[in-house]
């Protein structure tokens, strides 16, 4: 299972109104939700948000990386929201996040799906063309085709 697989423009939002990142987080698994792969979205929701509680997702760069396995997902998908106005994570470079690329995976997983599909996304933001270029991006197929 690759990135290109589950990701489709369905699931990304362009110019996203939040205030929170808890809201972030509650508005992309309504994304996630549209897929039909959510059994239990609170459960879900709440898997995400103590995954934050560990450490922070927001990798600096003005992007997050928010996921959670949960028993309330069925199999994995991933939203993706550019913000309209930056939203603070505590990411690692302190600065408020614009983008965020939010992963669901089943509990059951026992092929680390979710290890793979956020080294596939992590090796793409390692990239600063490809970072400056999903910044900038405003058409959702080519925000699919730079993070596929």
């Amino acid at each position: 299972m690759d990135v290109a697989t589950i990701l489709n423009v369905q699931q990304v939002e362009i110019d996203m109104e939040a205030q929170t990142q808890e809201e972030v987080i509650r508005k992309l698994s309504e994304k996630i939700n549209e897929k039909q792969v959510l059994t239990n979205k609170d459960a879900y929701i709440g898997s995400v948000l103590e995954r934050e509680s560990q450490s922070t997702t927001g990798v600096g760069g003005g992007i997050a990386i928010p996921h959670g396995k949960s028993k309330g997902v069925l199999e994995a998908a991933i939203a993706v929201g550019k913000l309209k106005t930056p939203v603070e994570w505590k990411s690692l470079d302190d600065q408020p996040v614009s983008v965020v690329i939010m992963f669901a995976i089943p509990q059951k997983d026992k092929k680390d799906t979710h290890l793979k599909l956020l080294s596939q996304i992590s090796m793409k933001l390692m990239d600063d063309d490809v970072v400056e270029k999903l910044k900038k991006e405003t058409d959702k197929q080519k925000i699919v085709n730079i993070l596929s």
